[in-house]
């Protein structure tokens, strides 16, 4: 259920009208001019994000400007079966391995995902300005975080969303809202310009701030000086192409790792990457979904590595921090049953280049398998449940697993 509300000086009035996909905002009178969102700015829309057409409409009279009010109340329970330290995605990083990979079941129950945001559209003579804030209560240990706090008009964006290094529009329905072991859905402080090369080919050039995610050794005396900066931002692009085959994306971003130590000396480190990915829509009630990345400290873009300390490690031997290879994609399948039913099957792996002087338990790879099923209840309310099941390899071969079964109920209103 949508909401409407017209404003001006002297007077507000109430009108309730049903859900619409089309047109997000409306008046009550012929006489004011409505504004479609769609043709002015264009979402980048997880699977998961609140849909366009819930929220709370405040409209001004002469239709120059409105705000969307828009939330969602989301229940999270899990049983793990092999005890994960990390409960609000299923990453197979943090899988134990060896004499550690101990079955033991365990329930946990979080509403962290639960959001609420803001979007503000004016008409400012010939140009839309459009303003975003979401947040949720997913940042660490269960902590308040900013989604989305960004400006935008025209072609020009400013503030935090989506890297153009991810491709959130194209990825497949999951419990798990990172998706798929291997998948990169990142967000970053951001400069954007963007363009539409025809109706079918668009690019985007950005500048990013994202900090570098190295191992911190607290028993090296050395390493456990050196700190990492961020002396330049990193430099991304993407291209894609959609048509009634689906949509293509093309992706890359080079990065610069600066260290320093407590002399404040500094060595620098390039990385970059490269990715590959998109949704096809080959069969009728039938899509593909795919992505493959590559690169060097790219680590903390892949969701299943964020946080672990691979985009470089140190070198006793040298003192000094070196770029770590990374790679991870994955492969999925969603059948449309109807309007309200959906599946998904996924499978998603992240591979780690590892040094020579790397120990034998450091990470090497992983893969995971996921079955997904939606059913939506009525308009904003959704179900789902998932089975998931990872493996995880060591640099010394000693390997581990761990299930998981999932449920996530949640109301977009």
């Amino acid at each position: 259920m949508v909401f409407y509300f017209m404003v001006n000086s002297s007077f507000s009035q109430t009108v309730e009208k049903q859900d619409t996909l089309k047109r997000v905002i409306t008046t009550s009178s012929d006489n004011h001019k409505s504004i479609n969102t769609d043709t002015i700015v264009k979402h980048e829309i997880s699977p998961l994000d609140i849909s366009k057409n819930r929220g709370l409409f405040i409209i001004t009279h002469d239709g120059a400007m409105q705000l969307r009010i828009l939330g969602s109340i989301r229940l999270s329970a899990l049983y793990d079966f092999t005890e994960l330290p990390i409960k609000k995605t299923f990453s197979t990083f943090y899988i134990p391995t060896g004499d550690d990979n101990v079955n033991e079941i365990s329930l946990h129950n979080s509403v962290n995902q639960s959001r609420i945001g803001f979007e503000i559209t004016r008409k400012t003579g010939g140009h839309t300005v459009f303003i975003r804030l979401e947040t949720d209560f997913n940042g660490p240990g269960g902590s308040y975080r900013i989604r989305h706090a960004y400006g935008q008009i025209g072609n020009i964006l400013v503030g935090k969303t989506w890297s153009l290094f991810s491709n959130v529009s194209d990825l497949p329905a999951t419990v798990d809202k990172d998706g798929p072991t291997g998948t990169i859905s990142a967000f970053a402080p951001q400069m954007r310009l963007s363009n539409d090369m025809s109706h079918e080919i668009d690019w985007a050039l950005g500048l990013e701030y994202t900090l570098p995610d190295i191992y911190t050794y607290p028993t090296d005396s050395i390493a456990s000086r050196i700190t990492t900066v961020q002396v330049i931002p990193d430099f991304t692009a993407r291209i894609a192409k959609k048509g009634a085959f689906g949509r293509i994306q093309l992706s890359a971003v080079l990065n610069d790792i600066y260290t320093k130590d407590q002399e404040h000396n500094t060595t620098n480190a390039i990385g970059y990457g490269v990715s590959f990915s998109g949704k096809l829509n080959t069969f009728k009630k039938q899509n593909f979904f795919f992505q493959i990345a590559y690169g060097k400290s790219i680590a903390h873009y892949i969701s299943t590595l964020d946080g672990s300390g691979q985009d470089a490690v140190f070198n006793p031997n040298t003192k000094k921090y070196e770029n770590v290879t990374s790679l991870g994609g994955y492969l999925a399948y969603a059948y449309n049953w109807n309007p309200r039913i959906s599946t998904t099957v996924s499978l998603g792996f992240s591979n780690v280049f590892n040094k020579s002087y790397q120990p034998n338990d450091a990470y090497h790879n992983s893969l995971s398998t996921a079955f997904d099923a939606f059913w939506r209840i009525l308009p904003g309310a959704r179900l789902g449940i998932s089975y998931q099941y990872g493996q995880r390899w060591d640099k010394g071969s000693d390997t581990g697993n761990a299930n998981r079964v999932w449920a996530l109920f949640y109301y977009d209103f």
